[in-house]
């Protein structure tokens, strides 16, 4: 096998799109080399932010091959047939006939003839290249040809030969070199061993592995951590972003100033991650006035110059950020509410004034409902914080701050509550708005998240804005799989039906239908949370119902999937199948004990009665949910002998008539008891 290798030099590829770049021209060039049938081996694609580089080992021949190719009926017209032949340069000798769905086609029959590798590879790389797909490409100068970047070089070395390929497309012809980081080394660079490529652009400050650049960075914020005494908090994001920015990637350090030290901890990190992309640090937890940043450049008086520009760019953002800090303290966060009237949420839906008020209607509701509840899970005061933290909640998209760094939303209503003496929950709760129901760990935040997420899906609902097929525009499944989490996760027990409901009666015009329609949706979600979490097939369609307790749901799910994968569990189960076959549409339970003349009839009575005196017993005494229901479950599972008895022992559609139907209102009792325990509402 000979050594081959390719190389593309584009404009700065994204970092978000190197990648999957890589994987998928690594994916097309082996669909390409298969078609030609050209023997590979050794496959390798490698980005870096200004290069597309692909490796391999190739045959030097390729395989001979035969293709078919589909012609027109044997029962065609002879004109249609000598069409076919001449524009397949043909003759009939070259085609055979072939069945196809009962009718009869002729098929060209092409010979590819072995061929020297040189002379097919221009056509393989021309396919790959154009088969890439990006989020987002791009045209230049007046070709039609699209890429993400304009594409400036290629370079092309099979078994140490330079290949000169003529892509007409592009308007670029391969040439016989390369060039180094274009700064550090610009000149042009011959390369005659693939083999040795790797080396020879690492001398020319290129590194084209992204893990071997990765390491790098690594390597030199672990420098920078133990040089300054700081710490770096692991941020594998941020890692793989900047490895994708530099061909030779070199970490260095810039100093905060001391006034700008005073902003809260995520107003620093902002500017410097986001849209910087800069290391932040810290010193015993604290914010530390450092931060690190990867240049791709080595300059001669040790990156001086690149600190001084990088902390004069980062210093003119964090100028503003300390400007907007002040400003927005001048003013009450509460007095803000006002100002949500100038910003529009939705045109059918008003402001997010309106929508304030709508969550906090949503709240009130939510705590009357648990405390409905036998438990504690709210306290005397949980109310009024709810309440108070909802109110703020959206008030500081109206701040300077905010408006400058969106992404700040919520974590600076947070700092201003905290400063102007909000209660520390209700501040708290405003900061946590906006994470991931995973990520929530708070009681109070739980209960806004809740009611923010159980309102934005009841309005879009209400004004017709329901997620259709693959497009969710507003991220409602997201909102569901949340409200789910929450309840999964802070186990608060109350009637999510009711609180829809609240929801839809603080819009202008309700249709019932509403509530049904969001609780469905809802539960559609709940199936595929269950399913992902590993819950049976037959448990999930069981437990989801249609009414209205999700905790019950998860509880009863995972209770009964547990029980159903023990041996008395599955006896259990196919014994109630057999039992629901037999019943049909019976539904009938008042047995009379003496029409029961058979032993085994007698004997399953007696089992039921044991077994109605078991959950009776059990719905009293102690024990969580958990623990009640196994107990009701294993009692089930006891009635299984004296059932399949019943089975093998008695005729249930006995030629008397009342006999028949006492029978079978008999195991319609049973059945009863057992659904009672195996399925639930939601």
């Amino acid at each position: 096998m000979s050594n081959f290798l390719l190389e593309l030099t584009v404009e700065e590829i994204p970092s978000r799109m190197q990648a999957a770049a890589a994987s998928e021209f690594e994916r097309l060039m082996a669909e390409e080399f298969a078609r030609l049938h050209i023997g590979c081996g050794n496959l390798r694609c490698r980005v870096s932010p200004r290069r597309i580089v692909a490796t391999a080992e190739l045959d030097s021949v390729t395989e001979e091959f035969f293709e078919e190719k589909k012609g027109p009926q044997i029962t065609a017209p002879a004109e249609v047939k000598e069409k076919f032949l001449k524009a397949n340069c043909a003759s009939p000798a070259d085609c055979r006939e072939k069945e196809v769905g009962g009718k009869v086609f002729l098929f060209l029959v092409i010979r590819h003839p072995a061929r020297n590798v040189a002379e097919a590879i221009g056509e393989a790389i021309k396919n790959a290249v154009g088969r890439i797909q990006w989020k987002k490409s791009m045209r230049w100068g007046t070709r039609r040809f699209s890429f993400v970047r304009p594409l400036r070089h290629i370079m092309i070395i099979f078994n140490g030969v330079p290949l000169k390929i003529n892509f007409e497309e592009i308007g670029l012809e391969s040439r016989a070199f390369t060039f180094g980081h274009r700064f550090l080394a610009p000149g042009k660079i011959f390369i005659t061993d693939p083999e040795k490529y790797s080396e020879i652009m690492r001398k020319a400050f290129v590194i084209i592995d992204r893990e071997e650049r990765k390491r790098i960075i690594l390597d030199g914020i672990k420098k920078y951590e133990t040089l300054l005494g700081v710490s770096v908090e692991a941020d594998e994001k941020l890692t793989e972003e900047t490895a994708g920015l530099a061909e030779y990637p070199t970490v260095l350090s810039g100093r905060i100033p001391d006034k700008f030290m005073k902003l809260p901890e995520e107003v620093l990190a902002a500017p410097m991650k986001v849209h910087q992309r800069y290391f932040s640090t810290k010193i015993d937890g604290k914010p530390a006035p450092r931060f690190l940043f990867v240049a791709d450049n080595i300059a001669a008086d040790g990156g001086k110059m690149i600190v001084a520009g990088n902390e004069r760019v980062l210093n003119a953002r964090l100028a503003d950020a300390l400007f907007f800090f002040e400003t927005d303290l001048k003013k009450p966060l509460e007095s803000r509410a006002e100002e949500l009237k100038k910003i529009a949420f939705n045109e059918k839906l008003g402001s997010v004034f309106d929508r304030v008020g709508r969550v906090t209607a949503v709240c009130k509701c939510l705590c009357e409902e648990l405390k409905k509840t036998a438990g504690d899970f709210i306290g005397e005061n949980t109310e009024r914080l709810l309440k108070r933290a909802a109110f703020l909640a959206k008030c500081d998209l109206s701040c300077g701050m905010v408006g400058e760094f969106a992404e700040l939303q919520g974590v600076m209503g947070g700092h201003y509550a905290r400063i102007q003496g909000e209660d520390p929950e209700v501040c708290d709760a405003v900061s946590d708005q906006y994470l991931p129901a995973d990520e929530i760990t708070r009681k109070l935040s739980a209960l806004l998240s809740l009611a923010d997420k159980i309102e934005i899906i009841t309005s879009f609902f209400a004004v017709g804005k329901e997620p259709t097929g693959s497009k969710d525009p507003f991220a409602l499944r997201r909102a569901a799989i949340g409200i789910l989490k929450i309840i999964k996760n802070f186990e608060p027990e109350f009637n999510l039906k009711n609180v829809i409901r609240t929801a839809l009666e603080q819009l202008p015009s309700t249709n019932p239908n509403v509530v049904e329609r969001v609780c469905d949706f809802i539960a559609d979600r709940l199936r595929v949370l269950l399913k992902e979490s590993g819950i049976g097939h037959e448990v999930v369609n069981s437990v989801v119902n249609d009414e209205n307790s999700v905790l019950t749901i998860f509880r009863k799910a995972v209770t009964l999937d547990t029980f159903f994968r023990t041996e008395s569990g599955e006896k259990l189960l196919s014994a109630h199948r057999r039992l629901k076959n037999i019943i049909m549409s019976n539904r009938e339970t008042v047995t009379d004990e003496k029409l029961a003349v058979a032993e085994e009839e007698i004997a399953l009575l007696r089992s039921i009665e044991e077994l109605e005196q078991t959950f009776s017993e059990t719905e009293k005494g102690p024990g969580t949910f958990a623990e009640k229901l196994t107990r009701q479950l294993s009692a089930c599972a006891k009635t299984e002998k004296s059932l399949i008895n019943f089975f093998d022992k008695v005729l249930v559609n006995a030629e008397d008539e009342k006999i028949r139907q006492n029978r079978l209102n008999i195991l319609t009792r049973l059945s009863r008891i057992f659904d009672s325990v195996t399925s639930t509402e939601f």
